[in-house]
C-alpha cells in the first residue's frame, strides 16, 4: 500500500499545491516546476541507494541546483504528511457522497491508510529534527551523555540512520584508544628493560655488601 500512496500522492501534489493557494484553472510556472521536482525526487527515493544516481547527477537532469534539491528533501516528511492527509480527507468527501457499503468500506480503508503514513511522516520529521543536531555535533566530537543516551534508544528501536551513527563514534573512540596506547611489543620491551634493570641494581647491592663485609673481617 505504501507504493501505491507514495504514486498517487505524487500526481495529486499540484492539485494539492492549488487547492491550499485557493488558485483553480491552469497552473502557475512555479508551482509547476515545483510539482515536477517534487515528482523526480520521490521516484529517486524510491529507488534503491546502490542504483540510483546521486543528488547532483539528479539536479543536472532535472536542470536545477543541488541546493534547490537539498532544500526540498530537508522538509520532505512533512509535506508529504500534508499530500497523505489531503488525500484522505479527500477519499473520505467521497464515502460521504458513496451510496453503495461495500465501496464506503474500502474507501474508508484507503483514507486510514493514508493517515497512517501521513502519521509516519510525522514522526519521521520529529526525528530528523532531532537527529540532525545529535549528528552535526558528533562530526565534531562533541556528543553530551543525553545525546548517546537518544542515539542507543533510537537504534534499540530500529533507527537505522542512529545506529550508524553509534558505529561511527565506536570507530572513531578505537582510533583514539589505539593511538594513545602503546602496542603490546613495546610495553612487553618496557617490562623486560624494568626487569633487567631491577636485577642489575639488585646484583650491584648484594657485590657491595660482600666487600662491606669482607672489609669488616679484614679489619
Amino acid at each position: 500500500m505504501n507504493e501505491t500512496l507514495d504514486i498517487t500522492t505524487t500526481r495529486g501534489s499540484q492539485k494539492f499545491a492549488n487547492s491550499a493557494t485557493g488558485k483553480r484553472g491552469r497552473k502557475p510556472t512555479a508551482q509547476s516546476h515545483a510539482a515536477e521536482i517534487r515528482g523526480k525526487l520521490a521516484a529517486w527515493k524510491q529507488t534503491p541507494e546502490s542504483v540510483r544516481p546521486s543528488l547532483r547527477v539528479l539536479a543536472r537532469q532535472i536542470g536545477t541546483s543541488h541546493q534547490l534539491l537539498s532544500h526540498y528533501l530537508q522538509g520532505w516528511d512533512k509535506w508529504q504528511a500534508k499530500q497523505y492527509q489531503y488525500r484522505a480527507k479527500e477519499i473520505r468527501a467521497r464515502v460521504e457522497a458513496e451510496t453503495q457499503p461495500f465501496v464506503k468500506d474500502e474507501l474508508s480503508k484507503q483514507a486510514e491508510a493514508y493517515d497512517w503514513a501521513a502519521f509516519q511522516c510525522m514522526i519521521s520529521s520529529v526525528l530528523e529534527d532531532l537527529l540532525k543536531p545529535i549528528e552535526r555535533d558528533a562530526k565534531v566530537g562533541c556528543l553530551k551523555a543525553v545525546q548517546v543516551r537518544t542515539l542507543k534508544l533510537l537504534a534499540s528501536r530500529g533507527d537505522v540512520r542512529a545506529q550508524k551513527i553509534l558505529d561511527k563514534l565506536s570507530s572513531a573512540t578505537k582510533s583514539k584508544n589505539n593511538l594513545l596506547q602503546p602496542s603490546t611489543r613495546a610495553r612487553k620491551s618496557f617490562r623486560r628493560t624494568e626487569r633487567v634493570a631491577g636485577n642489575s641494581a639488585k646484583r650491584a647491592r648484594g657485590v657491595r655488601k660482600t666487600r662491606e663485609l669482607s672489609f669488616s673481617l679484614e679489619t
